[in-house]
């Protein structure tokens, strides 16, 4: 009788996986010899490394994964912009690589779905079943794609710390950047929720500018060792990595991606029939209202501080300069500072402060955001240009436009 990796049998294989048959996905854009003709070396180098054969197509995704489902190779944009090129050949390796098997096929497809998202109910159920069954299987994978995902940063010593950091960052990578796709990608524009086809450029500009956003990878990091066995003291060892999330030097070229190609991108993260609208075309008021909560928090906070409300612009303007540690734990609702507190300042921070209040105040007043990713750089109601960022380090400058 016919068995799998991990000794569960072929029939029952089969019987789990039924005659689901997994979706193509053809309107994402082709990579090729022709098309983003770097990314189709790298998955030639990242073939030899899992000794597979090449996927009948490799398509750029928009997903922040990398998955060969249906015979097609899909690499998720976000993948490829965060990491650098030895890492991604890395993370492709591990994705294509399979234990030795005489039904590749049959084990690709299980080992696929223990990733679908099953309905309630019966599908549930059996869900239940097909993950308790593989487990042994998803085991013996695991071993072999760690060990794939090593031989493709160099094999070695130093190449097992490599590849663990390739696995940790592009898990960082997909859990920070399905976070930004659902704060950001379907705003709601005059009451209707509408999808943002430039989602995937705004992404990449949010990082080269501004910093991947702020996320909690607490639970990425815990769960990862247990992924991957092979690599579970280098992940653990490597968790305190400095940005994982950020444009990576070094990454694989693309050639330049058309309107159709990003809104394709931004399909396949966005799912549903929404409109579509971009970015450049969102109103104020689509970001006016966190603009507000914030600058209303710090204004509370100087009135907290203070015991009353400030007399003025001029008097609110200087808590938040003089006092920004007692503005901030107020804002928190800390208790105040006593002499056992540290209540030195960072340089600039009450000018930060600052710059989220008077923020709002131009946005009230008819300005608006050059970009809606990014926080303070502001274009006028006469196109005149003014970044309260670079102001922070000339604070009597910004507290002028707090009073004009």
């Amino acid at each position: 009788m016919a068995r799998l990796p991990g000794g569960l049998t072929a029939w029952r294989g089969r019987r789990l996986l039924g005659n689901i048959q997994e979706p193509r996905r053809s309107g994402l854009p082709l990579v090729g010899a022709s098309r983003h003709a770097a990314l189709h070396s790298l998955v030639l180098d990242a073939v030899k490394h899992a000794d597979v054969a090449f996927p009948a197509a490799v398509r750029l995704g928009g997903a922040p994964t990398a998955r060969l489902t249906a015979g097609e190779l899909v690499i998720g944009l976000p993948l490829v912009a965060g990491l650098p090129a030895d890492q991604l050949r890395a993370v492709l390796a591990h994705e294509l690589a399979l234990p030795p098997s005489r039904h590749p096929d049959l084990v690709r497809g299980l080992l696929n779905a223990r990733l679908r998202e099953p309905e309630p109910g019966t599908a549930a159920n059996r869900q239940a079943r097909l993950l308790t069954a593989t487990e042994g299987l998803l085991g013996e994978a695991e071993r072999v794609r760690d060990a794939a995902a090593v031989n493709a940063v160099g094999g070695g010593l130093g190449a097992v710390e490599d590849a663990a950091l390739a696995l940790l960052r592009a898990a960082a990578i997909e859990a920070v950047f399905t976070a930004f796709a659902a704060a950001e990608g379907t705003p709601e524009v005059d009451g209707l929720p509408r999808r943002v086809a430039d989602l995937h450029a705004g992404w990449r500009l949010r990082l080269a500018e501004w910093g991947a956003p702020a996320h909690d990878l607490t639970e990425v990091l815990a769960t990862l060792p247990d992924r991957h066995p092979g690599l579970a003291a280098e992940l653990r060892s490597t968790a305190g990595s400095d940005r994982p999330v950020a444009l990576a030097a070094d990454t694989v070229a693309l050639d330049e991606l058309s309107a159709e190609d990003e809104q394709a991108l931004a399909a396949d993260v966005l799912t549903g029939d929404l409109p579509w609208t971009r970015f450049a075309d969102l109103p104020v008021a689509v970001y006016l209202a966190e603009v507000e909560r914030r600058a209303r928090e710090y204004v509370e906070a100087v009135q907290a501080v203070l015991g009353r409300a400030p007399d003025g612009r001029d008097e609110l303007a200087g808590t938040l300069l003089r006092r920004p540690v007692d503005v901030e734990r107020a804002r928190r609702g800390l208790p105040p500072a006593t002499e056992d507190d540290d209540r030195s300042a960072p340089p600039w921070m009450g000018a930060t402060l600052l710059a989220v209040v008077v923020e709002y105040t131009l946005l009230r007043r008819g300005w608006r955001r050059a970009h809606p990713l990014l926080p303070r750089r502001l274009t006028g109601p006469d196109g005149a240009a003014l970044d309260l960022n670079e102001l922070v380090r000339r604070p009597e400058e910004l507290s002028r436009y707090l009073r004009d």
